[in-house]
């Protein structure tokens, strides 16, 4: 069988021989920081090292994430790394024989970034027996033997001394490319992989017109994209071109292509310009809504939330997009699939297991895509536990779901990561907890003619351009997006506020309408989702204000206060109790958890409820029942505007009303209203009028219209 993985191995690969030698320890200097005195240390007897100064340590493994500026977790990405440096044979977990490995059936020469010199070889290995895939690895010289791995060496460009007086460069990211090319006369190069560009490799290339010509695959398009920009301005011009037919440059040259062909269709392909990211995210919003109806409010949370699948390294937090609608047929599984073409690392499921589900995000840290959510929550009952529980805790770094395994004869736990991007599209309503932590789009039928047919072979080609760019543009931004702060609007609940988070970011990012337009959609779906969606007992405040403020009263006997509930034709009052009205008891039930009780009147005739007794719990629950948003009205820059109108509500009040209520200081400092204005404070009394929620505004609400600060 294989070695294991030793942190001997792999410290030498990367850093060389060790620099010195403390009983059973080696020690190098450690490249993560500035490090004179080697604090590097490996225990090859024990394999385990620790670094001192960076408070780090663990298996070969850690050790491989450490030098690589890795994330552990991210096991593809680490085995990639391990492979490309000959520590880690294949592309699979199981062991193998040396002699499995195919043949050697090419080598590449490339010289060290500082020296020159030519003291790296990177050997290719064609598929051999027992299906092992084809794979690379490094090796470096010592006198006349070729031992593995880096041996501290930086490698330049594959060909670099052979272009370095050409002015027309072609660069791939397969050395197999370079070589193809070479042979019809182009001055062609190789950084290595679609992994392993630098962006000190750019020197090499100042001033050069440079044609990238990228592999058509999705890593392909995302390495040409990332090239790209970082040649934009060091490299007198970029292009980068995919070749029609052909997977890549190797094998259009195979299947007959000239010299002539394709120095022509390098010609008529345009200079490479970067895009901003409001471009980037119009495009991507664009392309959404040729195949999915959806609201300008909903094609911008969802934009968005796209491009938060490619910076959610940024995030300490994700929302979730919560697709639902009341019928089937109304485009759930369309938005699917076209944003199965556009996130990070999709993986479209309508069905799993629950051990599948956990494992796979804890491993992968995929982008979920959930479809049939009514029929997995209504269906076997372990499934639909673990599948809450893993929604319930995943939308925060740091949620995990912790199982228990088998451990030879005993049993031991595991606490497998939960914290991925995840849409959850079904029909009806999700759990609250669940509804808790996502943006609502919900989904009504197209009209004919709407949207275009979706093929998904003839969009995937257009996607995956649209998935580079923006794919490169998050990563570019990815420290900006972990230190971003941006205002949030005070509309916003703290939940929906941790969860709106991270694309307000990026739309701030972004800039053009993005940092307006955004706030406006998310308070539009987060708040109107709110009111749509509260829980009886809020509905039961929601309508002892209403039933308050208009009778313009601070005090109602029980009796007349059940009577007036009842009348309320949209809410469940009227047959309650089993089909007969609320009563006075249940009414004292209901609000027992809010500590209210019936009292004493001041008439002495009958006991009720005080208006005062329910303030606190007023600006708790309803901080914001009677601010009408809609993307004309709503306005929310740096400064957090947002205006506001005080409409006359047709379905639960049937006539105008007005309130005092005490509004926390987070979502309320200034009312203004008309040419009067009253300043507040967090205890000072703020007067709302109407509590619909909604899109149109009417003449009389236009009149009447408030800005609030």
């Amino acid at each position: 069988m294989a070695a294991k993985l030793s942190c001997e191995a792999v410290a030498q690969a990367v850093l060389g021989a060790p620099l010195r030698k403390v009983g059973r320890e080696l020690a190098w200097r450690c490249p993560n920081h500035h490090d004179t005195n080697p604090s590097l240390q490996v225990n090859p007897g024990k394999n385990v090292w620790l670094c001192g100064p960076c408070g780090t340590s663990g298996s070969a493994w850690s050790l491989a994430a450490f030098l690589a500026n890795l994330d552990p977790s991210d096991k593809a990405a680490v085995g990639r790394w391990l492979r490309e440096r000959g520590l880690l044979n294949g592309g699979g977990k199981r062991k193998r024989k040396s002699g499995e490995r195919g043949p050697v059936v090419a080598e590449y020469v490339y010289p060290d970034a500082d020296t020159g010199e030519l003291v790296l070889i990177k050997r290719r290995y064609e598929p051999g027996e027992n299906g092992v895939k084809k794979s690379f690895a490094w090796f470096h010289r010592v006198g006349d033997k070729w031992e593995p791995g880096y041996g501290g060496h930086k490698p330049s460009l594959y060909r670099a001394e052979r272009i370095a007086h050409e002015m027309i460069l072609v660069g791939s990211e397969s050395e197999k490319d370079a070589d193809f090319g070479q042979k019809i006369g182009l001055a062609t190069f190789s950084w290595g992989g679609a992994d392993n560009w630098r962006d000190e490799l750019a020197g090499y290339l100042r001033g050069k017109q440079v044609i990238i010509v990228a592999h058509c695959d999705e890593a392909g398009r995302h390495c040409g994209q990332q090239v790209a920009a970082s040649l934009y301005r060091t490299a007198a011009s970029v292009k980068v071109i995919e070749i029609p037919g052909a997977k890549d440059l190797a094998e259009a040259i195979e299947k007959g292509i000239t010299r002539e062909a394709l120095l022509a269709l390098f010609e008529e392909t345009p200079e490479w310009k970067p895009s901003s990211g409001a471009e980037i995210l119009n495009s991507v919003m664009g392309f959404i809504r040729r195949f999915v109806s959806l609201s300008e409010s909903q094609a911008r949370a969802v934009t968005l939330w796209i491009a938060h699948t490619h910076a959610f390294g940024a995030a300490d937090a994700t929302p979730y997009l919560a697709v639902n609608s009341a019928e089937k047929q109304s485009g759930k599984t369309r938005l699917l699939e076209v944003l199965r073409l556009l996130v990070h690392r999709p993986w479209f499921t309508g069905r799993t297991t629950a051990a599948v589900l956990v494992r796979k995000i804890d491993a992968e840290q995929p982008t979920l895509l959930l479809d049939e959510s009514d029929a997995a929550f209504g269906g076997q009952k372990d499934y639909a536990e673990a599948l809450r529980g893993v929604l319930n805790s995943g939308y925060r770094r740091g949620g995990a779901a912790s199982c228990c395994l088998t451990q030879g004869k005993g049993f031991t736990y595991y606490d497998f990561s939960t914290f991925c991007p995840k849409v959850i599209a079904g029909i009806g309503r999700l759990p609250d907890t669940v509804a808790d932590r996502s943006i609502p789009i919900r989904l009504k039928r197209a009209r004919r003619g709407e949207v275009e047919r979706f093929r998904e072979r003839d969009a995937g080609h257009e996607a995956a351009g649209l998935k580079a760019r923006l794919a490169v543009w998050a990563e570019q931004n990815l420290e900006t997006l972990r230190n971003a702060q941006p205002s949030i609007p005070d509309a916003l609940s703290d939940r929906q506020a941790d969860c709106c988070e991270p694309p307000l970011a990026i739309a701030d990012l972004a800039g053009g309408d993005w940092p307006v337009t955004a706030r406006q959609a998310l308070v539009k779906l987060c708040v109107g989702a709110q009111a749509q969606d509260d829980s009886i007992g809020v509905q039961l405040l929601r309508d002892i204000r209403s039933v308050f403020a208009a009778k313009q009263v601070d005090e109602l006997p029980s009796a007349e206060l059940t009577e007036a509930l009842a009348e309320i034709e949209t809410s469940p009052w009227g047959e309650w109790n089993h089909g007969k009205p609320l009563t006075t008891a249940k009414l004292a039930r209901l609000l027992r958890p809010f500590d209210i009780f019936p009292c004493q009147l001041r008439t002495g005739q009958a006991r009720g409820y005080r208006l005062t007794d329910f303030e606190e719990v007023f600006s708790l629950y309803l901080p914001l029942e009677s601010v009408k948003v809609s993307e004309t009205q709503y306005s929310c820059g740096p400064e957090g505007n947002l205006k506001v109108s005080n409409e006359k509500s047709s379905d639960t009040l049937k006539n105008e009303v007005s309130l005092n209520v005490y509004a926390p200081s987070r979502h309320f400092d200034t009312l203004e209203k008309g040419n009067e204005s009253a300043q507040t404070s967090e205890k000072a009394p703020i007067s709302l009028t109407g509590l619909e929620i909604g899109e149109k505004q009417s003449e009389n609400a236009k009149k009447r219209e408030g800005v609030l600060f």
